[in-house]
Parts: structure tokens; sequence; C-alpha cells
């Protein structure tokens, strides 16, 4: 998870790291000059999932976690995977 390599381009900018059926985590590259480092590219950290309500709902949500570089942007996927999916 800590390495660009580990996750799925879906499309162009867009990466995904599956980490159960129906959630994962998205990074989205907003801005990058290609004459730099792919990992200092300005990007977006997303958690993305299907949940159920309280109320029984199902409800599709992408909650934003994280904006900065790609690299801060895999670091803290790392750090929040920890901390609330292990």
């Amino acid at each position: 998870m800590d390495k660009l390599e580990n996750w799925t381009e879906i499309t162009k900018g867009l990466y995904r790291y599956v980490i159960s059926a129906g959630c994962c985590y998205e990074i989205h590259i907003k801005c990058w000059d290609h004459n730099t480092d792919k990992l200092s590219a300005n990007s977006e950290l997303y958690i993305v999932g299907d949940w159920r309500s309280r109320d029984g709902r199902s409800i599709f949500e992408r909650e934003s976690l994280f904006t900065g570089p790609l690299a801060a942007c895999l670091e803290a996927a790392e750090k929040d995977n920890k901390e609330n999916n292990s």
C-alpha cells in the first residue's frame, strides 16, 4: 500500500487500492508537471465504499481524507488503513 506500484491505475491519474469487497482507497492526481517526480504530484486521497446507514439504507460515499503530494497520500492511506481497518 505504501508504493504506487501496489495500486491499480483505473484511468489516467486515478489509482485504486481495494481493501475489501465494496471498499477501497482512491488517489486522484490533480496536477503533475512531467518534469518532476510523480510522487510530488498534487493529489487527493479518498476512501470509497458502499455502506449501510443506521436505518438500513444503502449508501455510496467518496470521502476525502487528505490533499497533498502523492507520496504523502500514500503515507496517509497506509496510516488510515492501520488505524481503521486492522
